[in-house]
């Protein structure tokens, strides 16, 4: 406000007074704002004026940039908010991964040895005792038709006069040799019958286990999304393998059991029929060519559940 006796002064200066009360003198123009800045002259107005101005275009411009960083700072904490979202996510997947491997790897472990140990029976033993017992089986075949072939033999030699002869004793000898190699033909059988059980017991343990690996992968390979579903695709396989280990029991039984012994027939006819030869008084060149075609017959034994075989 300017105080100059009432109306405007022809001086170049003007009397004023600040809002605080203190008088002074001061170029007219200059607004009231700048005067109680200090400002006396216009051109101290107008150097204010212009600092206001660039004081508040500073300001303005600091609160863009307070607004800018503020923006950035919730920008950045939104994406290390997600990316740790997203690190969360695939951390808890890795961790289902890893239970439903090693759930899986647990069962498939778990059925292999259950698949080993019904097998456990399967020994060196067993299979020397399945020998023995064919072998059993076969000489007690063996020496019942001996029997039989001894008392014919005795009853024909007996009935020509022959029966302390050396005839007697010809045929006796042709009748344990006879003996002889029927009880080789049937080891050889034992020992083949006993190779094929072992194929067989070896091809159907691996089959079963590949049937077990098998079941391992019925259930997807990758883990499900929470743990519902790890405990569900867990249950899946657990019961595929159970499938298989539960019936191994009745595949395995399938293959033991007692041998099956097919008998050789006819393995002393030779010897009985020279009987009529010795009794005709055939020289010794024929019992030469009894005793001889009696040695070179052959015998073709049978493994279990095969064909009779019998003396050529």
């Amino acid at each position: 406000m300017c105080f100059g006796g009432g109306g405007k002064s022809s001086s170049p200066l003007q009397f004023y007074r600040t809002s605080s009360g203190d008088t002074f003198y001061a170029e007219p123009g200059i607004d009231q704002t700048y005067l109680d800045k200090g400002a006396r002259t216009v051109a101290q107005a107008q150097m204010m004026a212009q600092q206001d101005m660039s004081d508040k275009q500073l300001a303005q411009q600091r609160q863009i940039a307070d607004q800018q960083d503020s923006f950035n700072r919730q920008q950045l904490a939104d994406q290390k908010a997600q990316q740790d979202a997203l690190q969360a996510q695939a951390d808890a997947q890795s961790a289902r991964q890893n239970q439903y491997d090693t759930g899986r790897a647990s069962l498939l472990a778990e059925g292999t040895q259950k698949i080993n140990d019904a097998f456990g029976r399967f020994s060196p033993d067993y299979f020397n005792q399945y020998t023995s017992d064919y072998m059993n089986k076969a000489t007690n075949d063996i020496d019942y038709q001996k029997g039989i072939a001894n008392k014919q033999l005795l009853f024909g030699l007996a009935r020509q006069g022959l029966g302390s002869s050396q005839a007697a004793v010809d045929q006796k000898g042709l009748l344990e040799e006879d003996a002889g190699r029927a009880t080789a033909a049937q080891t050889q059988n034992a020992l083949d019958a006993t190779n094929t059980l072992k194929t067989q017991v070896a091809n159907t343990k691996q089959n079963l286990l590949g049937q077990v690996t098998s079941a391992e992968n019925v259930a997807p390979p990758i883990a499900g999304v929470n743990d519902q579903a790890v405990s569900s695709g867990l249950d899946t396989t657990r019961q595929a393998i159970s499938g298989v280990t539960n019936n191994a029991g009745d595949t395995i039984a399938s293959l033991g059991g007692v041998p099956q012994v097919s008998p050789l027939t006819n393995i002393f006819t030779n010897v009985l029929g020279g009987v009529g030869s010795y009794a005709s008084g055939q020289n010794a060149l024929g019992v030469s060519n009894t005793y001889a075609n009696t040695k070179s017959a052959g015998l073709g034994g049978t493994s279990p559940g095969g064909s009779s075989a019998t003396i050529r």
